[in-house]
């Protein structure tokens, strides 16, 4: 009988527990939704309030991270390597509660904007390029950096050639944000965010209807206005794998790719990866 009382506690709450663990996931994700909609209004209103003025020429480096320290530090150390000293580099802190503001705080040439809460890669991105006030502005992920001191003129002379958008290309038509330059001005003429539209797809799953990726509207966009020919294309030179992970495009920039994301074999591989390319290309 105790037995049988046993196993209907179990069949009962079991459910329940379910249930519970729903429930708080669905409410979790709805208030993320809501605040990253009140973001995404705010960002939008910053970027309206930044985005006049006169640019006063030169490049900005900018880069979102979100508990990321240790692939913030090797990026920092390559823009600074290969880069000339006047280059300016602005970093978007998604709240991070790992020792990134420590780091940040050993950085004092390095601009700061330390966001109250998780808004996203895409809104942060848009965020760092409204506050950049350079003539030209390269987004680079944190988990990439230069290895070559021709770096920045592999994007840059497209830029003064007549590009719109110039940087890494992975797949579909468009410049990934993972290293992507473009004029600033080109940047408020477009007027498209970094954010992805659509929701997505889960590993090994493909999307179901519209889904385009960070940066990916922002592409298609200035295709639409200027030319796909106005986007320039640097191809992956190299990749290890599993998957993308250890690219390196066009012999000027790795890329580490899934080191925050994707599946877990995926991420352990791609740190011991990263790890690896740190030694080579940095120290």
């Amino acid at each position: 009988m105790a037995s049988s009382r046993c196993t209907t506690l179990t069949d009962v709450t079991t459910p329940r527990t379910d249930l519970r663990s729903s429930v708080r996931r669905f409410l979790g994700r709805r208030n993320f939704e809501a605040r990253r909609a009140v973001a995404k209004q705010a960002v939008a209103f910053d970027r309206r309030l930044h985005q006049g003025g006169e640019d006063r020429g030169g490049i900005t480096v900018v880069t979102v991270t979100w508990n990321s320290v240790e692939f913030l530090a090797a990026m920092l150390r390559g823009v600074k390597r290969f880069s000339p000293a006047d280059v300016e580099i602005i970093v978007v802190d998604n709240h991070s509660t790992d020792a990134t503001p420590e780091l940040l705080a050993e950085h004092p040439e390095v601009r700061n904007l330390r966001l109250p809460t998780n808004i996203g890669h895409g809104l942060a991105l848009d965020l760092a390029f409204a506050r950049a006030r350079t003539t030209k502005v390269i987004a680079l992920d944190v988990d990439a950096f230069p290895i070559d001191e021709k770096w920045l003129g592999s994007v840059i002379d497209p830029l003064d050639a007549g590009a719109s958008i110039a940087g890494a290309h992975i797949q579909r038509g468009f410049i990934h944000p993972s290293f992507l330059a473009m004029r600033r001005d080109t940047h408020r003429e477009l007027a498209t965010s970094f954010v992805p539209i659509g929701r997505a797809p889960k590993p090994r799953m493909a999307p179901s209807g519209l889904f385009m990726d960070v940066g990916e509207a922002l592409s298609h966009n200035a295709a639409v206005t200027y030319g796909t020919a106005s986007l320039h294309k640097i191809a992956p030179t190299s990749t290890i794998g599993p998957g993308l992970a250890g690219t390196v495009f066009g012999d000027i920039v790795y890329h580490n790719f899934y080191s925050t994301q994707g599946l877990p074999e995926h991420r352990e591989a791609s740190r011991a990866l990263w790890s690896e390319a740190v030694s080579r290309y940095l120290d």
